[in-house]
């Protein structure tokens, strides 16, 4: 049996939020934007007929889809409640890389995102099987939902590290 990624689907309180926060903080791309109406639109969430409106992101314009916003309305729906601070057993974060990791930075520090973990670097001065050598640099930061958002920029170790 094998298993593949095909994205990260996040259920938002306020799609054009979440838009601005992936395409325009972090640089993602909108590469689909549709809405699907009625009975089938709820059917997959056990939902009653509904509204969805559904967009799909992606690094660049030709690469594989990563992120699906999907903003459902017409029906009641609960809110997830964050942790009051740190994180909880059970919450999962996204881990997205990058190669304009201050770029990225200041664009969320700009826009008065909240970090749970500010920038920070490390070495990682052996390969493993998955993962390679190098400075990893890495920040945590909430997104308009509430979502974890890992990014990792990897690069050269420095000559004597």
């Amino acid at each position: 049996m094998s298993v593949g990624f095909a994205r990260v689907s996040i259920f938002c309180r306020h799609l054009e939020r979440s838009l601005a926060f992936y395409r325009d903080l972090l640089g993602m791309v909108a590469v689909e934007d549709k809405v699907i109406e009625g009975p089938a639109a709820g059917a997959l969430l056990q939902l009653p007929a509904c509204r969805m409106r559904i967009v799909l992101l992606a690094p660049t314009a030709s690469a594989e889809v990563v992120v699906g916003l999907f903003e459902i309305s017409g029906v009641p729906l609960a809110d997830v409640a964050a942790p009051s601070q740190g994180i909880a057993r059970g919450q999962t974060a996204l881990v997205l890389t990058t190669t304009e990791f201050d770029t990225v930075h200041a664009r969320l520090a700009a826009a008065g995102a909240k970090f749970l973990t500010p920038p920070v670097r490390y070495p990682k001065r052996q390969a493993s099987e998955r993962s390679p050598a190098g400075l990893y640099r890495e920040m945590i930061v909430y997104d308009p939902d509430g979502q974890l958002i890992s990014l990792m920029q990897i690069d050269p170790l420095p000559a004597g590290a």
